[in-house]
This record gives C-alpha cells, sequence and structure tokens, in this order.
C-alpha cells in the first residue's frame, strides 16, 4: 500500500489513514511534520519534498496526508493511489469543531481551542483559495495523477466503521472473575519485560473512539488516573443518568444498540471504534460487527 490522502482541513484526512491502517498496516505521515520548521514558519519547499522522499525511501507500505499541494506534487508518481477528499466546507468545519485534542500538534488542549477560530476561517476559505492549499490546487493536483485515485464527497462512504476488540482472556475463555476483578491480569502483566505492551500503544494509535460498557467504566474510574486522555469514550448504560463529576468532557453516556452507536459515532467522524467490556463485546459481535 502506497497512498496519499489530501484535502482541506478537517476532510477527514487522518481518521481515513487510520482505518486503512487497521486494516493493513503500514506507516503514516502527516505533512505537518515535514512542512515546517518551528512554529508557524515553512521550511523550504525543496528541504521538505527530501525530507518525505527519504520517509518514502524508509518504508515498504505508506500512507502520506495532508493539505500541501506544493510537497505532494514532486512525489506523486512514488503513490500506487491517491484519495482526495472533498467533503465541502461545512463538514470540514463541523469536523473541526469536534475534534479532539491532538497532543502531536498542540501542548494543551487549551492552546488548541485558542486556535480554533484562525483554522475555521482558513477552512471556510477553501473553496476560493488561490493558495497550495486551496479547491483549485486540489483539483489540478487530482486531475494530474495517471493511477489509480478517487474523490470521496460523502464522510460516511470514506470507509466503513471498524470496530476492534483488544482483550487478554484467561485458557477458560474468561477476561475478569466473576466479580469483575482482573487480578490475574496484573500479577501476568507484571512478569512482561520491562517496557513491553503487547502492542497496545500501536493499536491505540488508530483508535479514533472507545465504546463500554457501565461495568468496565466503573472499573477505569478505580485507577489511579484517567488513561484515555481526551479520546472520546462512549459509554452504553441504560441506567446511568449521565456523566458522573470529575469525568472528563470526552465521555459521553449513551443508551442505544450496537448499530445505532456505530452510526452515532461515523457522524462525529469516528471511523475505528475500540470495543471494550464482556457484555458490549458480546452484543457488538451478535450484531455482527467485529471485524
Amino acid at each position: 500500500m502506497k497512498v496519499i490522502i489530501f484535502g482541506n482541513a478537517g476532510a477527514g484526512k487522518s481518521t481515513l489513514a487510520r482505518a486503512l491502517i487497521a486494516r493493513q498496516p503500514a506507516a503514516r505521515l502527516s505533512l505537518d511534520e515535514v512542512a515546517f520548521q518551528g512554529g508557524t514558519e515553512r521550511r523550504p519547499l525543496q528541504e521538505s519534498v527530501e525530507a518525505v522522499r527519504r520517509w518514502i525511501s524508509e518504508q515498504d507500505s505508506w500512507i502520506i496526508e495532508g493539505c500541501y499541494a506544493d510537497i505532494l506534487e514532486p512525489v506523486l508518481a512514488c503513490a500506487d493511489e491517491l484519495i482526495f477528499l472533498n467533503p465541502g466546507v461545512e463538514a470540514c468545519l463541523a469536523h473541526c469543531r469536534s475534534r479532539p485534542w491532538e497532543p502531536e500538534k498542540f501542548s494543551s488542549r487549551q492552546e488548541q481551542d485558542a486556535n480554533l477560530d484562525n483554522l475555521l476561517q482558513w477552512v471556510a476559505s477553501y473553496d476560493t483559495r488561490t493558495d497550495d492549499y486551496g479547491l483549485a490546487r486540489h483539483r489540478a493536483l487530482y486531475e494530474s495523477f495517471a493511477g489509480k485515485k478517487q474523490e470521496l464527497c460523502q464522510p460516511e462512504g470514506y470507509a466503513s466503521t471498524l470496530c476492534s476488540v483488544y482483550i487478554t482472556t484467561s485458557l477458560d475463555g474468561c477476561i475478569a472473575r466473576c466479580d469483575g476483578s482482573i487480578d490475574w491480569l496484573e500479577r501476568a502483566n507484571a512478569a512482561l519485560p520491562a517496557g513491553e505492551d503487547c502492542g497496545y500503544a500501536d493499536f491505540m494509535q488508530t483508535v479514533d473512539a472507545i465504546v463500554m460498557g457501565r461495568a468496565t467504566f466503573e472499573k477505569v474510574l478505580s485507577f489511579p488516573e484517567w488513561p484515555y486522555f481526551d479520546l472520546p469514550v462512549h459509554v452504553l448504560s441504560s441506567t446511568l443518568g449521565g456523566r458522573p463529576a470529575g469525568v472528563p468532557d470526552s465521555v459521553q453516556v449513551l443508551c442505544a444498540t450496537p448499530h445505532e452507536v456505530v452510526e452515532r459515532t461515523a457522524e462525529a467522524g469516528h471511523r475505528h471504534l475500540y470495543i471494550d467490556g464482556g457484555h458490549t463485546i458480546q452484543g457488538f459481535l451478535k450484531a455482527g460487527l467485529i471485524t
């Protein structure tokens, strides 16, 4: 896989990249990583292009995503497929407003929120801009590519939602004791070599949101620290009246079927869901949604 994904900010490039990688492992490069040399100052274009070429030469399978047509044009020939995300300005604005904190771009949620108005103004001008980030330039880039390509205008059509399970089971097929205790798992974790996480960190990099039941949620609340940062967490419960005090705003309580959960999270741009908790996993399995 050698794919370039491009489009306006908020078009869903990162979300689609994560969904594709969840299906077929590949290296991922956000062009933001090579476009700037510090702060908001752009690197010389040739330096950025050479950085991308070096990165490509080191990968067997990769996805590049960004809005920089001037960086992408010199490396188009390296791609097997080009994907142009063009859902319209209103969809992009909605996605930008609902974005969780992006720690790879901002040191805090407050810093990200302080930049939101500038971002929204920039996104709103996409159709009329004549620079390397606007619709006209992106359209020309798309038309110039002779290989496999597709323009996606409906966010719900980017990729079907992927529902994944990441669990450890005992030899008798259990994930917790009858009282919900996971002390056996904690002992097993303690026996692992230092730094070994069994692929958990890499897996979580591909996840857009977590779905769990009330029992799992209450177990997580017993941890010393909230482990999911600003990652959206959907708690399925028909009895929990709302988000408990002190719980991050990224947590939402839902009373919904598995299919309804997938529909609602897809509307928010979440294409890879981590399904957690025994009863919740069983419900998604019965619904045929675990892939």
